[in-house]
């Protein structure tokens, strides 16, 4: 005769659902940054994590690129969380003479989150939003999007989450001068992440999209975050039961 302690069974399925969720939010080691332009520049950064976390527990990277025949230098930071979540701080310039448009594609791998998550993000950092400033000297700049693409891009393997940011802004009538673009923000009722949407797996991206006159700068701050939703109680006991159903035909078979 086989006896069940029903408990113990549903006590160790809560044990194995908090394994997998927790296997499924292993860190990954490598983030990937990729910039092109319409000019034909290109770069591409594999960059490993570093070893020793910062003090709260996230990972930083940071790098600095140049398009092919000097189109535009970039520096940019970024730091990850295993939540997963990143946070990415650019500055690009654009170094040839003409308006040119950019690309620039952050990508970190993520394991398996679900099967329901939530999401969020924002563009432009709390203090200063977006900046784009007059670094040529002509006392003219323009930051815009382009081919209806969004400023803003937050991916999950590829597929849009969420696109911020349609605008053509201008500023003039200076040496220097300098404009900005407010925080915008998504799955934010009330905090960051809210958007629901189901099981994340393969990676995460943010990827920027913008048209920016010649000699001139961009900086921006990028958010994207994913939590998993961990199973109802109820939901959990059920399959908890599934489990103990197969067990016991298995046994008695």
């Amino acid at each position: 005769m086989v006896r069940i302690d029903w408990r113990e069974t549903l006590t160790r399925l809560g044990v194995a659902v908090a394994v997998m969720i927790g296997a499924a939010q292993a860190f990954a080691a490598t983030v990937t940054v990729q910039i092109e332009s319409n000019a034909g520049g290109y770069d591409a950064y594999s960059t490993t994590v570093e070893a020793t976390p910062n003090p709260d527990g996230t990972f930083s990277v940071a790098g600095l690129g140049y398009g092919a025949g000097g189109s535009f230098s970039c520096d940019w930071s970024i730091v990850l969380d295993q939540d997963p979540q990143m946070t990415s701080n650019v500055n690009l310039t654009n170094l040839s003479p003409v308006a040119t448009q950019f690309t620039m594609t952050i990508t970190l791998p993520i394991g398996l989150f679900g099967p329901a998550t939530l999401r969020g993000g924002y563009f432009g950092d709390t203090a200063n939003g977006t900046t784009f400033t007059d670094t040529s000297g002509n006392s003219d700049v323009t930051l815009s999007t382009f081919g209806g693409n969004p400023f803003y891009q937050a991916l999950v393997n590829g597929i849009l989450s969420q696109g911020l940011g349609s605008f053509t802004l201008n500023e003039n009538g200076g040496s220097g001068i300098q404009g900005n673009l407010s925080q915008q923000r998504w799955g934010d009722t009330p905090s960051i992440p809210s958007a629901p949407f189901g099981p994340a797996s393969g990676n995460m991206q943010i990827k920027w999209m913008f048209s920016l006159t010649g000699g001139d700068s961009m900086q921006t701050q990028g958010f994207f975050r994913i939590d998993a939703v961990a199973p109802e109680p109820a939901t959990a006991a059920l399959v908890g039961l599934g489990l103990v159903a197969l067990v016991v035909a298995r046994r008695r078979a």
